[in-house]
């Protein structure tokens, strides 16, 4: 397995996923409408998590290093090295590091067109549609011990190598290999049919981590945010902890704590006033919940950055 990279060589992940609309879709487009696949060598290092965002496009990671959390849907899955990770299109996720063993990872984002075929064409009415239509998805997560494992590694690293070192005629390549990809989750039976119950209920969380992404720094409620989910507060709380991993108290301060880190990063603003920009109507409290989080505090962190 290769080494991790020193730095990320694209975006860090925080900005990786930071262009989304107002349902948390990433607005940006990965590769081009001609080749809509894009490969990224990333880190959580700075940002020690990736919110919770989904897109349109299937996406495969493989962990180079590191330890952490990843969260699927309700899926709430301890990813380390090795790990090779399926987003599915359409899948709510987000990626939490360990802070003492930083995640380092290698991605491939691409739009299942890429792969379509003819009406009528077998792999497209067996494999592709049910994809592209949510009523079929791929298991989330491949460790080393997995049947089938070897060649499905190989086959990311020979994806993302190839769109990488861009050699002659690369995009035939590029097809061949994922459809090799895909054969690999196949045989191992990496695909399962997905919960129209689930993706009623991923669509209302999905509304209500919208509406908290666009209003963290006011005071928010259960029962406010329960309305906007069409669901009671008892229930709301409940599916709202098994779609994130958290308490919604948990969930927003995160939220809080990471808008905090890019002012801190990015403005002249002192600790007091960031903490009230983000939500935080006491700094001894913020100051608290940043170190737990980050194991430094506001001011070190700024200075580390500067």
């Amino acid at each position: 397995m290769q080494n991790p990279p020193a730095l990320s060589t694209t975006a860090p992940a925080s900005q990786m996923f930071s262009e989304v609309d107002n349902t948390l879709k990433e607005r940006g487009m990965h590769g081009s409408f001609e080749l809509p696949i894009e490969t990224y060598t990333d880190n959580c290092a700075i940002f020690h998590s990736v919110y919770n965002h989904w897109h349109d496009e299937m996406e495969i990671l493989c962990i180079e290093d590191g330890i952490g959390m990843m969260r699927l849907n309700r899926e709430n899955l301890r990813v380390k090295k090795g790990d090779v990770l399926v987003v599915n299109p359409g899948v709510l996720h987000g990626i939490k590091t360990d802070l003492k063993r930083i995640l380092y990872f290698k991605s491939i984002v691409f739009d299942l067109e890429f792969l379509r075929g003819s009406a009528g064409d077998l792999c497209q009415e067996r494999v592709i549609l049910p994809l592209m239509e949510n009523r079929a998805e791929f298991v989330h997560q491949i460790s080393p011990q997995a049947e089938n494992y070897d060649k499905i590694f190989s086959l990311f690293y020979q994806v993302h190598d190839c769109h990488r070192q861009k050699e002659p005629y690369y995009f035939v390549k590029l097809k061949g290999l994922l459809y090799d990809f895909f054969y690999e989750m196949l045989i191992g039976n990496y695909i399962i049919p997905t919960d129209a119950e689930q993706n009623k209920n991923l669509s209302s969380i999905k509304r209500v981590i919208d509406y908290m992404n666009r209003h963290y720094a006011e005071t928010l409620t259960a029962r406010e945010l329960a309305l906007s989910s069409n669901f009671s507060e008892y229930y709301f709380m409940k599916m709202f902890r098994q779609y994130t991993g958290k308490t919604l108290i948990g969930y927003l301060n995160d939220l809080r704590l990471e808008k905090a880190k890019t002012l801190l990063m990015h403005s002249q603003d002192s600790v007091t006033e960031i903490a009230l920009a983000v939500g935080f109507n006491n700094t001894s409290y913020f100051i608290k919940k940043f170190e737990q989080a980050n194991g430094i505090s506001p001011s070190k962190f700024r200075r580390k950055m500067s």
